[in-house]
């Protein structure tokens, strides 16, 4: 079993009374202002040992006008204080390409400065809908965010600013959806559509999205227990359902993988460059400046020793 075979009809009616009770609610509540979007709960048999996180390609966008995104960015000066410079650099190249669809944008310098204190991390979490960052900074953020990010499955899409078509590159990672499998639960959250999309969209978004995560999870489709859909605020309807448990499912065992981490500037010292890896360890790399003295070696003198003989004699006085 390769991918998990989900019933059309079935999917049809789920959607079709998510978004029933979704423009109840919204008649309800004058002030409900955001688009309710779709979700699909992915529980597994059995927890792998490893975090992975799928990247789901989509049919349908799932971006809708009402989408607040969050940039996280690169600082252009690392020695300057200041980081306005760089906001109204990506503001000033965003409006030259027509991309308005991003709502906010934090430097690096930012967020290790406002939002180093516990509140801010955690209000940062829920400002906003999607979180983008850019490839150059996407491997200091889990020092930088947090549980309240990762713990909460927030992680930040990874985006290539420097593209030849960086419009693209935006739309597509707004676009698309993720789904991020930890080894800390059996459930899964994946973003696969919106209220205001036809049901047609919706449902084969959920068909693309089931097959994918069930071809790249550990274990395979075998290790799938049940998919629910869901919307933010309504319950969850079930539409695939296995039998089995865990003990029917093997899976591969943990392997050590070496992190790569490229070296970056150190703003407070010239001749050196710093690594930081994802577990917090920080190495700081040494460079050979041209024409630079090079630093003496410290003469490391011989321990005096003491003659056999002489101890004796000190032994007897």
């Amino acid at each position: 079993m390769n991918k998990v075979e989900l019933n059309d009809t079935k999917v049809s009616k789920a959607i079709s009374a998510l978004c029933h009770v979704a423009e109840k609610t919204e008649k309800k509540d004058t002030l409900l202002e955001k688009v309710d979007v779709v979700q699909m709960q992915i529980c597994l048999k059995k927890i792998p040992s490893n975090n992975k996180t799928i990247k789901l390609k989509l049919p349908h966008s799932i971006y809708h006008p009402d989408l607040d995104v969050c940039l996280f960015v690169k600082d252009l000066d690392v020695k300057d204080r200041e980081y306005e410079k760089t906001v109204n650099h990506f503001r000033d190249l965003f409006r030259q390409k027509g991309i308005n669809c991003v709502t906010d944008i934090i430097p690096l310098k930012s967020l290790k400065t406002e939002y180093k204190p516990f509140e801010a991390k955690k209000n940062l979490s829920y400002a906003y809908d999607l979180y983008l960052a850019d490839v150059r900074v996407i491997r200091l953020l889990p020092k930088l965010l947090g549980k309240h990010f990762y713990g909460r499955k927030k992680n930040p899409v990874q985006v290539n600013l420097l593209a030849k078509d960086l419009v693209k590159e935006i739309e597509t990672a707004i676009g698309s959806s993720s789904c991020v499998i930890t080894s800390k639960g059996a459930s899964s959250i994946a973003t696969v559509g919106h209220v205001k999309m036809t049901l047609g969209q919706v449902t084969e978004n959920v068909v693309a999205a089931s097959e994918q995560i069930s071809q790249e999870v550990a274990g395979g489709a075998n290790n799938i227990k049940q998919l629910n859909l869901k919307t933010k605020t309504s319950l969850s309807i079930p539409i695939y359902i296995a039998e089995g448990g865990p003990q029917d499912i093997k899976l591969p065992k943990k392997e050590r993988v070496r992190e790569k981490v490229e070296a970056e500037e150190l703003s407070t010292m010239l001749d050196a460059k710093v690594k930081v890896f994802s577990n917090g360890r920080i190495e700081v790399i040494r460079e050979k400046i041209p024409g630079a003295p090079k630093e003496k070696k410290k003469k490391v003198l011989p321990k005096k020793t003491v003659p056999k003989r002489s101890r004796k004699l000190k032994g007897r006085k």
